[in-house]
């Protein structure tokens, strides 16, 4: 393929026929070969967002797709409560074939400019090492590590976390523990009674009844809702999913909707002892009660302005369910 230069491809924003050869050069590029949920996944999260539909765009050549690029819409509320909307880079993929041609970064540059002009305000993701140098040459930046919190049910629990140090697993595991979120939080008077409770400080996602719905509606991810009165959800309650992480099993809490610390504290002990799970994690830049400081540990967050100014580091309010998948 080392005829083909870059001016003899064509970019343009993705269409709906464009599926047919851009999910099996997903699925190959990002190791989805025998995942059977996958395509309904992306449905899921490009097509059903609460935020809106995901813009992508495709790199062809001969008429044929050779690269794609998507960003998932977000929404966030700033510390005064004004909307500052925002997109996260996230899926992408390049046909073998046509590697090392620069498709990624020509995508990426193109729908940053196509974002810019539409008015969207910022893009973030929390790219991996190998990705995040890419990300840096291209205007990105390091905004902060997201502190990562944890509470293990004892000495065993914790030696099991500590030497479980490989990705957790996507789907997560079945539990009784509590509420079917999906089902729960489709019911808009629950989810309103507990947004009571939503964070109300720094940049943070506009959470709306919508929104709840959506984030926790996807069956795979199996996202529990427990209470901390089955009688008003008023009081308060946490979503949360278990995954399998190395030998361990953690708890992965995405939201903590409380009316204060002393709530969020119990639940998360209880979610501990009714699921069995060996700890529970989430972000210490959101609410996380009952979670203990894990130094050094957590994804970094980059961002890069659009259309509007970047937040300040110190800003960034995110709990585990604005990151923990996308």
């Amino acid at each position: 393929m080392s005829a083909v230069q870059a001016q003899d491809l064509v970019v343009r924003r993705a269409e709906p026929g464009d599926d047919a050869a851009v999910i099996p050069m997903l699925r190959a590029s990002l190791n989805k070969l025998e995942d059977p949920h996958y395509e309904a996944f992306l449905h899921w999260k490009h097509r059903e967002n609460a935020f809106g539909p995901s813009p992508a765009w495709v790199a062809l050549h001969d008429g044929h797709v050779v690269g794609y690029r998507t960003f998932l819409r977000w929404r966030f509320l700033d510390d005064a409560g004004r909307v500052v909307t925002a997109v996260r880079a996230v899926d992408t993929a390049t046909d073998p074939s046509y590697r090392g041609m620069g498709i990624f970064r020509m995508l990426t540059l193109r729908a940053v400019a196509d974002l810019t002009l539409a008015g969207d305000g910022i893009v973030f993701n929390t790219p991996n090492d190998q990705s995040r140098p890419g990300y840096l040459k291209m205007g990105w930046s390091v905004a902060r590590r997201l502190p990562v919190g944890v509470l293990p049910t004892g000495p065993r629990a914790m030696a099991a976390m500590i030497t479980s140090r490989v990705p957790a697993a996507l789907w997560s595991q079945e539990t009784g523990a509590g509420l079917d979120a999906g089902e729960a939080l489709g019911d808009p008077s629950v989810a309103t009674a507990l947004l009571q409770h939503a964070p109300a400080h720094g940049l943070r996602t506009d959470r709306t009844p919508e929104y709840l719905a959506w984030r926790t509606s996807f069956g795979p991810l199996r996202y529990r809702l427990l209470l901390a009165s089955d009688a008003d959800p008023a009081e308060g309650g946490i979503v949360f999913r278990l995954r399998r992480r190395g030998d361990a099993v953690e708890a992965a809490v995405v939201e903590q909707l409380v009316p204060d610390r002393r709530t969020g504290a119990r639940l998360v002990r209880r979610l501990l002892r009714e699921t069995g799970a060996d700890y529970a994690i989430g972000l210490r830049t959101g609410p996380s009660a009952g979670l203990l400081p894990l130094p050094g540990q957590g994804p970094l967050l980059t961002t890069r302005p659009l259309a509007a100014s970047p937040p300040s580091p110190k800003e960034w309010a995110l709990t585990l369910g604005d990151v923990e998948l996308f």
